[in-house]
């Protein structure tokens, strides 16, 4: 799988996280091991930046893996990919995922002189913001190529 898809499927199984507020299950603190990773290559910006294959990985995800969030309303993967991509939990679910990324370091699961999960978390901030940033912006150059097609559609040839 290329760096850039597995950006988006880790992306998008933290940002299911943070809407539940529970963990799958152990090691699961390794998806933002991961997505912490992959933003210090070249990889993060083309993933960032590719809003088609973002959009690809929400729709796959929205068929065969729908999930409710803590509310029990379905998630929205497509929320994730046009700027409302959530990395950082809150609360319980914060201190549970610190837990489990603890567990993993003593487990021996990660290489000597591994960040902190505090670390982690603030690379991913960035991450959240940046990638936010970039669906915003790639959202608002759609607009007026929409604008134009439906513009276009009512043109009555006034």
């Amino acid at each position: 799988m290329a760096a850039e898809r597995t950006f988006w499927e880790k992306a998008t199984a933290a940002h299911v996280y943070c809407l539940q507020g529970r963990l799958r299950g152990e090691r699961y603190s390794r998806h933002w091991y991961d997505l912490a990773a992959i933003a210090k290559t070249p990889y993060f910006a083309g993933a960032c930046a590719d809003q088609l294959l973002a959009r690809a990985v929400a729709e796959h995800k929205s068929v065969f893996f729908v999930e409710k969030d803590a509310a029990g309303a379905k998630i929205d993967y497509f929320a994730a990919t046009t700027g409302q991509l959530k990395l950082i939990p809150a609360g319980e679910s914060l201190t549970a995922l610190e837990n489990d990324y603890a567990a993993m370091l003593e487990d021996g699961l990660l290489a000597l002189n591994q960040p902190s999960f505090a670390d982690i978390i603030a690379q991913c901030c960035t991450i959240q913001d940046e990638a936010n940033r970039q669906a915003i912006v790639s959202e608002r150059s759609k607009a007026p190529d929409e604008l134009t097609v439906q513009a276009q559609k009512l043109d009555m040839g006034y």
